[in-house]
């Protein structure tokens, strides 16, 4: 979907360790990432170079991923720092968090304090990510919100009931139709279609795996490492309509990737005045398509405590009945992607 990027390589990786087909998933590497990057400007001890070369953080690339989103009217991108101690911070690292993140770190009051942050910066998609800050002393957090008009809109009157085959039940889902010239391409084993959004530097990518088991679908999101050679056909294409909401606590996928230091000790000591533990890292995304455009969000929080390709230059059809990706992505790499099993 762009150039192979540290966030499509991560993409890759997390689709054999997180659950993406018992139900409908939306999961985003950008908010993880740009959390992590957060946390690796607190210090450059043991646990964060553990960090960055097991998870191959590039913070530059990172860095140069949000400068563009920012440029983007149609995504909004946010992190922050809330501390119990906010006069020990040190003065060059808030001045460095002000440059880099445009971040003014706030003291630790209460939850509401955290929740209404959270809340703010993803249009109230997700308005809870802690019920208490009881024993926190510092929290890093990242925000991303996107909403988008397709660029052709599907004509709801054209919307109908269909079944989806899920893989364990059949369900009857508002399936959205529409027929226009799109970027498309046929390889061995998928569909790919690429839907480009009003005024947006990202586009909707869906991978509809040819053959409908697990195996199939999990393997299909290779694709998104590619750049395909798309090429605009007149495609009928019949999409169902979601909403997603998806919850993650994040630590066991750090552990699965070799990340264990900084759950032990992170010296912060010249940053933050003090040695941090993240106890647990959360996201919380939520994402919405319908026949006028998409929005999705995403929160992430850490607290202390290549297939050969066959082309078709005729009237296609693809029928997303059976589980598929759809993946939100940029030319510096994905910033969601979401399993649509509809189970």
């Amino acid at each position: 979907m762009s150039n192979t990027s540290t966030l499509n390589q991560h993409t890759q990786k997390v689709a054999g360790m997180l659950d993406f087909t018992s139900k409908s998933t939306c999961y985003s590497p950008f908010s993880l990432m740009h959390a992590l990057s957060l946390l690796a400007k607190c210090s450059n001890d043991a646990s964060i170079q553990e960090l960055v070369q097991k998870l191959e953080l590039n913070e530059a690339q990172i860095q140069d991923f949000v400068a563009q989103l920012k440029k983007d009217a149609s995504i909004a991108v946010a992190s922050n720092i809330f501390d119990a101690n906010i006069l020990g911070l040190n003065e060059d690292f808030k001045k460095l968090m002000l440059k880099q993140y445009d971040v003014v770190p706030e003291q630790l009051v209460s939850a509401a304090q955290v929740n209404g942050w959270c809340s703010k910066h993803t249009n109230n998609k997700i308005k809870e990510i802690v019920d208490s800050v009881e024993g926190m002393e510092t929290v890093l957090i990242s925000a991303i919100h996107f909403k988008a008009a397709w660029d052709f809109k599907f004509n709801t009157y054209l919307t109908c009931k269909m079944p989806f085959n899920g893989f364990t039940k059949q369900s009857e889902v508002n399936m959205m139709n529409a027929k226009f010239k799109m970027d498309y391409v046929k390889t061995r084993t998928a569909q790919v279609v690429r839907l480009p959004y009003c005024n947006s530097t990202l586009s909707a990518y869906i991978i509809l795996p040819l053959a409908k088991s697990q195996k199939d679908f999990k393997d299909a999101l290779s694709l998104a490492n590619l750049q395909p050679s798309f090429s605009k056909c007149e495609t009928a294409l019949s999409l169902p309509r979601f909403t997603i909401s998806s919850s993650f606590n994040l630590e066991d996928l750090l552990q699965q990737f070799g990340v264990s230091k900084i759950f032990n000790n992170i010296d912060c000591a010249e940053t933050l005045n003090k040695q941090l533990r993240m106890q647990k890292i959360i996201q919380k995304t939520f994402i919405e398509t319908n026949e006028n455009g998409t929005e999705a969000a995403a929160v992430t929080a850490m607290f202390e405590d290549n297939d050969d390709i066959e082309f078709n230059q005729n009237i296609v059809k693809m029928v997303c009945d059976h589980p598929f990706w759809f993946i939100l992505s940029g030319k510096r790499g994905v910033v969601f992607v979401s399993s649509i099993t509809l189970s």
